[in-house]
């Protein structure tokens, strides 16, 4: 393992001290089940909060206690320096809106540990309505209908992914990021799974007989209160536990989602057409990426 210092920011530190994996987005496209996944591999170590916000673009109840608005990188360290996960080949984290954070933007790519980073892509109409759903009956933080949310400008814009990973790739090479599809996650797991394996050098035979669990399926909540201490309370528990715990949560608070709105579906195709655009600058910057299972 290698245990030159550097200095960052003024301060030196031990490079397994800092991930060299990270998995940056896009939200509600599966990287929760990715996290577990790789989280289980035998050279893999994650931080055991998935989530760190630590590069965020604002200050919230994710990384009050870490972030680089307020901390030095010295703080982003102490999710890795837990037993066994600076040994480890891979140091791994999550924050699936890092894809569209200036500030994880400008500091990822400067990490002395060189990480390697990770973007789930998924067709971009059906990630906004989840991104919807989700709002909607779990986190029930928004009032507005599906109509007025998919045609929120700023809501929209997260789906042009062109428009965020040109900058990434500019920053990172084409060595340092690795890009797949939601839909070949699900559809083509082990494949999928072994290609990013390979990505980040570990071996891929490990995921030809894994038994692939779902994580952060969008159900109803019945409890809020239960699901955010829930949250806060996950940090602290291994992910082998939680593996087992979950189908106990979801049945303890969780419910079956509304049935879709007939009148949905033909605003999702509408609003499917005005990502074409976007779709199309997307398989320029990214020729060797599959985008049929968008069609």
């Amino acid at each position: 393992m290698l245990r030159t210092k550097h200095r960052y920011f003024g301060l030196s530190m031990n490079l397994n001290h800092l991930p060299n994996a990270i998995i940056a987005g896009a939200p509600k496209c599966g990287t929760s089940s990715l996290y577990f996944w790789l989280s289980a591999h035998p050279q893999v170590k994650a931080s055991m909060v998935k989530e760190t916000f630590f590069f965020a673009d604002e200050v919230n109840r994710f990384n009050r206690n870490a972030n680089i608005i307020d901390h030095s990188i010295d703080k982003y360290t102490t999710y890795f320096k837990s037993h066994g996960l600076n040994e480890s080949k891979i140091r791994l984290e999550a924050t699936a809106p890092y894809i569209y954070y200036k500030n994880a933007l400008k500091h990822i790519p400067a990490l002395a540990s060189n990480p390697k980073v990770i973007f789930v892509l998924r067709e971009p109409s059906s990630r906004l309505y989840s991104q919807y759903r989700f709002e909607s009956h779990r986190t029930k933080r928004i009032k507005m209908n599906w109509r007025d949310y998919s045609q929120d400008e700023v809501l929209k814009s997260h789906g042009d992914y062109e428009f965020y990973l040109k900058k990434w790739m500019k920053a990172l090479g084409s060595d340092r990021i690795h890009v797949c599809t939601f839909e070949s996650l699900v559809k083509k797991t082990n494949e999928t799974m072994i290609d990013i394996a390979e990505f980040l050098d570990i071996d891929s035979s490990f995921y030809k007989d894994y038994v692939f669990v779902q994580h952060n399926e969008t159900v109803a909540i019945k409890s809020k209160f239960i699901h955010r201490t829930g949250l806060l309370l996950q940090r602290y528990v291994p992910h082998s536990i939680q593996e087992k715990i979950l189908p106990f949560y979801l049945f303890l608070n969780s419910g079956k989602m509304p049935k879709k709105d007939p009148i949905d579906k033909k605003i999702l195709e509408k609003v499917k057409s005005e990502y074409r655009e976007s779709i199309n600058r997307l398989k320029l910057l990214f020729p060797d990426l599959n985008l049929d299972l968008w069609e």
